[in-house]
């Protein structure tokens, strides 16, 4: 992993250079960065928000080289380094480099696992031994073995134990998907592998993606299905390669890859997540007019039958005979 200098770095050669090149991973440790002074002597400490006191120091002399780690970095925890320097020329020159870009986020332990797996372990569980054949008397005309049973029919070739069984096609019903997480069948290099912090994520969301499998210090580049690139990161010394992406805006709802490609090993590891759908807004309309006349017609309706109703039992009331009241 190799950052680029700052620019006051590149325009005065008398202050040093610095490079990550090392990030929380699989294993343990945390950050590493290597610090190589120019014509001045520094002071050079490596400061994390979690530490901002200093996790490592160091003087450097004019020209020569010296590596700051952090302490280790727990399962999920993120770290944010910065490399403060300070001088050794009295000149009073001091500076930090906030190491813009490397905000790192190891692994969880889940993911890690999920790594480390071999495919299709514990999928299958081992085939209990068969219960010893009992021979049964041959008819006539049977064919026998030379012990005198029947003689055995072919067996059927059956598949190997943890390979998925065939699934066979159902004539106007589309094909069974890969479940999100899954490579996707065809073309994927031997060798990677790739995890996603999650496989299922929003349009605009980040991923943070963790692969394995490529060759230390190449660079290693993130594609989408349709070969858009959204970022490219160096992989580290042991193969291991942790980058964070933003699933673009635009990207429709459903399964969608992710690819991490090694410019030089050319490995691909494939990773399969489903985008969800953008929430629709909530409609805050008032109740559509052509509603609230149709209402107010069956109130009009109602009242109108109560009131006729009324009238009727009002005329049928009996009326006493002339002259009772």
């Amino acid at each position: 992993m190799v950052l680029a200098a700052p620019a006051a770095a590149v325009d005065d050669p008398a202050r040093p250079d610095a490079r990550v090149t090392h990030g929380p991973s699989c294993r343990p440790g945390g950050v590493v960065v290597e610090v190589t002074a120019g014509t001045v002597a520094y002071a050079v400490t490596l400061a994390t928000t979690r530490r901002p006191a200093g996790e490592d120091s160091a003087e450097v002399a004019a020209g020569e080289t010296v590596v700051l780690r952090t302490g280790d970095v727990a399962w999920g925890e993120v770290v944010d380094s910065r490399l403060e320097y300070t001088a050794l020329d009295d000149s009073g020159t001091a500076y930090t480099d906030e190491l813009d870009g490397f905000v790192f986020t190891r692994p969880s332990e889940e993911d890690c696992a999920a790594i480390a797996a071999p495919p299709g372990a514990g999928d299958v569980p081992p085939p209990s031994p068969a219960p010893p054949a009992t021979a049964a008397p041959s008819s006539p005309g049977e064919p026998t073995t030379p012990g005198g049973g029947p003689a055995e029919e072919p067996a059927t070739p059956s598949a190997p134990a943890g390979a998925a069984p065939d699934v066979l096609p159902v004539p106007g019903l589309p094909g069974p998907e890969p479940a999100p997480g899954s490579p996707v069948d065809g073309g994927v290099s031997p060798g990677g592998a790739v995890v996603a912090s999650s496989a299922l994520v929003a349009a605009g969301d980040a991923v943070t993606l963790t692969g394995a499998g490529f060759t230390p210090g190449e660079v290693v580049r993130v594609r989408l299905a349709d070969g858009t690139e959204l970022t490219a990161v160096p992989a580290g010394p042991d193969g291991q390669v942790l980058a964070t992406v933003r699933i673009p805006g635009g990207a429709a709802a459903g399964a969608t890859t992710l690819a991490l490609v090694g410019a030089e090993s050319e490995t691909v590891a494939e990773v399969q997540l489903r985008v969800a759908a953008a929430a629709a807004p909530v409609d805050r309309d008032p109740v559509p007019v052509p509603l609230v006349a149709a209402g107010l017609a069956l109130v009009v309706t109602a009242t109108g039958l109560v009131l006729v109703a009324a009238g009727r039992r009002e005329q049928t009331v009996p009326s006493g005979p002339p002259g009772s009241a």
